[in-house]
């Protein structure tokens, strides 16, 4: 009995030390879209992942599909693409917002994409993050496959990137 107790404990705690990501992974995989300077925050757990990076340029690359439109991002994303919201005048709140009122599902996915990685930030992350969001000229984008978010807030010379295990 004591030797399974023992199994169970060491099996949960290798489990709970399990992280989605890697730093030197997620930076490879973002510095395709992006150009990536040093790394201010990298926090993953079981359960979520966040991370900034310092970023010299704004711009996203074409390999991410840009749709202008909110439904040109529903339509990309029910084919299973990556989207890069590039619809003038909002903010990544402000089109998740138009997002969730024309189709609730796709909606609700990237919502819970972008709180999930709340969860492992510290509070000079959320409040960082919270700012990007809310910014008009920071660009959003989703990745369906790991259900990320990726928003690069030029004002703040930054690229926020969370992700939950969902």
């Amino acid at each position: 009995m004591l030797r399974s107790a023992l199994i169970l404990i060491s099996t949960l705690g290798l489990l709970s030390g399990c992280a989605l990501d890697k730093e030197a992974d997620l930076r490879l995989q973002l510095s395709q879209w992006v150009s990536l300077g040093d790394t201010y925050f990298f926090e993953s757990s079981s359960s979520c992942t966040a991370a900034v990076f310092h970023t010299e340029s704004p711009r996203i690359s074409s390999l991410i599909e840009p749709a202008r439109s909110v439904d040109t991002g529903l339509n990309m994303l029910a084919n299973g693409q990556p989207v890069v919201f590039k619809v003038g005048g909002k903010s990544p709140n402000t089109l998740v917002e138009a997002i969730m009122s024309r189709d609730l599902p796709h909606g609700i996915s990237v919502l819970s994409s972008g709180l999930a990685g709340v969860n492992c930030m510290s509070e000079l992350v959320k409040s960082i993050y919270h700012q990007a969001i809310m910014n008009p000229t920071s660009r959003m984008a989703f990745i369906p496959d790991g259900h990320a978010m990726m928003v690069v807030d030029a004002q703040a010379k930054a690229l926020i990137y969370v992700r939950g295990n969902s």
